[in-house]
């Protein structure tokens, strides 16, 4: 029981009750009343007054719950079948002869997890999840978690290792394909292990086309796919897998329907009709070029493309024109080159309130700051981990991105910064200086002062925009600068700045004898990290620290001055998913990216190529380089030469005609209804397979019919309306709890980060339950009321007051009476 402050106050307004008194008591002494009197009075009611105002000692107390309330959540869904059963039966058995426990069970062929989550938390409970973490249906798993524990529930999960690999293989890509134009999707090989080979092969409308052989070593892999539609209406592509190490064949083959439609109306605003993009454009699409805005009906195209165009052509009426299409749905590209952008008079312009980005250059100095804290204390030195761990700083320099900055502090008996302050890693020279440095660091004699180590990095970090992050590295040995590191880190933002502590694990721990947890190194810097809300990895001497900060790729091309590498920045667009960006561009326009938009590509020193976001309804995508006639050539060829169509492709969004019946369709997975919208004028007619489908109007001009597929297999998907009747077909493919294979790293985050616990088999047997139990330490805040303390005290006073009036009244009638004696 600890109090956090002397005294408060239920009704601290009521203190304003005592100015009255003070001024009352001051004109009554100024009019001559007895200021002894007066004074005591005063004092008296003043003290009532505070007293009524309700005084308290807000007193936290902490208290344990010895039997907490757990759910153990045993998963026996069909994707546990890798794995041994029983776990959760033997973790309930040994709970439950030790505290109120209940054990939940799932199955079948949804792993609803979130739900089940939802529905056992009662709030300051304990839910164990033994589980491969994969949630196929219901509530997002990670945000349940997050919600349970913020009412007091802690979640923790339980892992275990696959006793079989399974294999499961999927083609992600767009629904919709232009005809003419390259098509790209990935295929996508799970694994619940982190080895196997297996054969793939990929058919494209019952033709084989590929196969291959493929060793996989990551739990998933994805190959990039491409093919050619030469006509229109429905097509299919097919990926198969066969292995010998794989438990299950249903999911081994995945069918992916396309629908081509025709090549989309493109508006070329351009003086150039001999430039790459030019060329590109006119064979890919239905491109019309002008050389003006002026006269153009834009309703009458998907996208328009802006070629070099300066703010000075474009009139206000043609910028208000092209500000109403891309806000209602229409696609803008915008290309660069030395009549646009910063050499275009376009910052602080009309046509610039649409672009993602604005026209004036800001330095790069990275959006990841990195510090790394170094223990080069004499014992792990002496205990030879020091070149370990110069090691595994030197690999994490090696693996920085781009766009980090950099930063390393030692210490030992005290602190050094090594780097001299934050270096930006998109420079070799840097890099290989903090490789240098740290390859050269020395023992430093004395204590261990981490501390002072923290307090170095902290100051490094202050005044840095962006993510921050300090990696500590321990050997354990902090003792006596434990508590000091406390009240280090107890002053730091932990929601600006992200802690790391790594324990290498040393004879310092190995070899001493443990007989309490406070004498474990590891024991201390889990504290430290659960303090800051931070993590705690403990390493071998022979293991690697696997950890990437930045996204930007930290290889650097060996160009001249006038070449600026380019690099995909994000992975996960559809416009760069499936594209390997490489070379140089020997020009661009110095541009910055707006808030809200994102950088796709970019210079190896972070400056915008390609930049995108939503304005309105519509997209709009900036191009900071040029048609490729002087300064992007490299942008036009090759494997780059993809990377027009699909700006392109995205800007357009759907490439289907705006007439007639328009029908969004998907494939599906057996065991989840699947979706079809039609854009009609009049009630359509939906048959899947030979079954009608029911549809139901949802908006003007929008219907909808929802499909419950029974079995796996492809099937004719007709729908009909107004004498027209559109062809479609669609893929029913096996159950999602079939797709993700292994253990969910994403819930094991999750976990973590809500302040749960993440277990293996065997640690869930020995440390589970003591765990949950210093997890179920509760503490309040208790007012123990003060009032009782301050109306003693006025009483007394009062008291005081009428004895002495009483004694100095006997006084003066005793000496009255001796003056009469004499």
């Amino acid at each position: 029981m600890t109090a956090s402050v002397p005294i408060a106050f239920e009704n601290i307004e009521y203190l304003l009750g005592v100015l009255p008194v003070i001024v009352i008591g001051w004109v009554l002494i100024h009019k001559g009343a007895r200021r002894s009197l007066i004074l005591s009075r005063i004092i008296i009611v003043s003290l009532l007054v505070v007293a009524l105002a309700g005084p308290y000692n807000p007193v936290t107390v902490t208290e344990t719950d010895e039997t907490p309330t757990i759910t153990v959540l045993s998963d026996e869904t069909e994707s546990m079948d890798i794995f041994e059963s029983g776990t959760a039966e033997e973790i309930f058995d040994k709970l439950q002869d030790t505290t109120p426990a209940r054990m939940e069970k799932m199955g079948g062929l949804r792993s609803d997890i979130g739900d089940e989550i939802l529905a056992s938390s009662t709030g300051d409970d304990h839910i164990i999840v033994v589980s491969d973490g994969n949630n196929n249906f219901g509530s997002d798993l990670a945000e349940t978690i997050d919600f349970v524990s913020d009412t007091g529930t802690v979640v923790y999960a339980v892992t275990q290792t696959p006793g079989k690999n399974d294999l499961s293989v999927e083609i992600t890509g767009a629904r919709t394909a232009v005809l003419g134009n390259e098509n790209t999707c990935g295929v996508e090989v799970s694994q619940a292990e982190s080895n196997t080979t297996y054969k793939l092969s990929i058919e494209v409308d019952g033709s084989p086309v590929s196969s291959r052989t493929v060793t996989q070593t990551t739990s998933i892999k994805i190959e990039p796919f491409s093919c050619t539609f030469n006509s229109l209406g429905p097509h299919l592509i097919t990926a198969r897998i066969s292995s010998g190490d794989d438990m299950r064949s249903g999911n081994n083959v995945f069918n992916k329907t396309i629908y081509v439609v025709p090549k989309p109306r493109i508006l070329l605003v351009s003086h150039d009709d001999d430039s790459p993009l030019y060329k590109v454009l006119r064979n890919l699409y239905e491109t019309n070029t002008v050389s003006s805005l002026d006269d153009a009906n834009l309703t009458d195209y998907k996208a328009v493309v802006l070629d070099n165009i300066n703010d000075g052509r474009l009139s206000g009426s043609s910028t208000g024109k092209l500000r109403e299409y891309t806000a209602g749905g229409g696609g803008l590209l915008v290309v660069g080159g030395d009549n646009s952008y910063d050499f275009g008079d376009y910052l602080n312009s009309s046509i610039e309130t649409i672009l993602p980005v604005e026209s004036y250059s800001s330095a790069y100095a990275g959006s990841v700051n990195v510090v790394l804290v170094l223990d080069i204390s004499g014992s792990i030195s002496a205990h030879e981990a020091l070149d370990v761990e110069k090691a595994m700083a030197i690999n994490l320099l090696n693996d920085m991105g781009r766009d980090t900055n950099v930063g390393v502090v030692a210490y030992g008996g005290d602190a050094i910064s090594v780097s001299d302050g934050l270096l930006p890693m998109y420079s070799h020279a840097n890099r290989d200086t903090l490789k240098d440095k740290v390859s050269k660091l020395k023992t430093g004699f004395g204590g261990t002062s981490m501390d002072e180590g923290i307090s170095t990095a902290a100051d490094m970090l202050d005044n840095t925009s962006g993510q921050k992050y300090m990696l500590v590295f321990s050997d354990g040995a902090v003792k006596d600068s434990f508590e000091d590191s406390k009240i280090e880190i107890s002053g730091m933002d932990s929601t600006e700045t992200e802690m790391i502590f790594v324990m290498i694990k040393t004879n310092v721990v190995k070899e001493r004898e443990v007989k309490t947890d406070n004498n474990r190194g590891d024991y201390f810097l889990k504290v430290l990290a659960d303090q800051v809300g931070g993590d705690f990895i403990q390493l071998e001497l022979d293991q690697r620290l696997d950890l990437t900060f930045g996204q930007e790729s930290p290889d650097l091309p060996e160009d001249g001055l006038d070449a600026y590498a380019i690099v995909r920045l994000d992975e996960e667009h559809f416009i760069t998913r499936y594209l390997n960006i490489s070379g140089s561009v020997s020009g661009y326009n110095d541009v910055t990216q707006k808030v809200g938009a994102r950088r796709l590509v970019t210079t190896s020193m972070g400056k915008p190529v390609v930049t995108v976001w939503e304005f309105g309804l519509g997209r709009v995508v900036s191009l900071s380089s040029d048609n490729g006639n002087m300064w992007a050539g490299a942008l036009y060829s090759g494997e780059n030469a993809r990377l027009l169509p699909s700006m392109v492709n995205w800007a357009v969004g759907d490439p289907r005609p705006e007439g007639g019946i328009v029908v969004y369709s998907g494939d599906m997975n057996l065991g989840s209804p699947g979706t079809v919208i039609i854009r009609s004028n009049e009630m359509p007619a939906v048959v899947f397979g030979k079954q009608e489908v029911p549809v139901s109007q949802t908006g003007e001009r929008t219907y909808e019919g929802v499909i419950e597929p029974d079995h796996i297999g492809l099937f004719k998907l007709e729908v009909s309306a107004g004498g027209i009747t559109l062809e479609d077909t669609a893929a029913v493919n096996y159950p999602l709890e079939y797709r993700d294979v292994g253990n969910d790293p994403d819930f094991l985050e999750a976990v973590k980060h809500s302040g749960g616990g993440v277990y293996n088999v065997d640690q869930a047997r020995s440390l589970l339950f003591s765990d949950i139990r210093k997890n179920s330490i509760m503490t309040s805040e208790e007012h123990v009321s003060l009032s009782w303390l301050f109306l003693i005290t006025a009483l007394l006073v009062f008291l005081g007051e009428v004895i002495m009036r009483r004694a100095k009244g006997i006084i003066d009638i005793k000496t009255r009476r001796k003056g009469r004696g004499r």
